[in-house]
């Protein structure tokens, strides 16, 4: 069971929550994206977690495994594809390949 201390304003209770908002300015963009999909798409486990007070902690953890897995991703593109030392142009384009790369695959299999 939830415990919940209420402040009175006007003659009402209103529940006292702690909406980490300070902690969701501070995140990074796949606890952004996180933090959108669950408002546009799963409201009720958005509303869940932010009434539980768990909502700024979830969105760093999938803020924190998507910055992991992006940089393994990108590791491992940057294996298969090693960079040429004499074109800086070709090197700027798979460095920026790898990236799209591996953020579309964050977002698409741990955002979504």
């Amino acid at each position: 069971m939830i415990e919940l201390t209420y402040k009175e304003i006007d003659g009402l209770l209103y529940p006292e929550i702690d909406t980490g908002e300070s902690r969701l300015q501070n995140l990074g963009r796949f606890g952004k994206a996180r933090l959108e999909y669950l408002h546009s798409e799963c409201f009720g486990y958005y509303r869940e977690l932010l009434i539980m007070g768990e909502l700024a902690e979830h969105c760093e953890q999938y803020d924190e495994r998507g910055y992991e897995l992006s940089e393994r991703l990108q590791e491992r593109y940057m294996e298969r594809h090693p960079l040429p030392e004499d074109d800086f142009m070709e090197t700027v384009r798979i460095r920026t390949q790898a990236r799209n790369w591996a953020e579309e695959i964050v977002i698409n299999q741990i955002i979504y």
